[in-house]
């Protein structure tokens, strides 16, 4: 996809956004750049029927010391 100032604009104005003349550069690298992490993220070999992760937990990541102190969170 060929993204340009113009394209980033009409985004903007499409979400109800206006980015000033000055700022487009900077927002038009941002966002290319975030197109490249997606095209990389796409190659992963992940099927598309993967499910997201919805919770995060430490606990997996703490040894158990099996003596019932802080570290054994089970």
């Amino acid at each position: 996809m060929a993204v340009d100032r113009a394209l980033i604009r009409s985004r903007a104005e499409a979400t109800g956004l206006t980015i000033p003349e000055d700022r487009l550069d900077a927002v038009l690298r941002q966002y290319e750049g975030f197109l490249r992490i997606v095209e990389e993220i796409d190659k992963l070999p992940i099927g598309r029927e993967t499910e997201p992760v919805l919770e995060f937990s430490l606990d997996s990541f703490i040894p158990s010391t099996g003596t019932g102190s802080s570290g054994d969170r089970r």
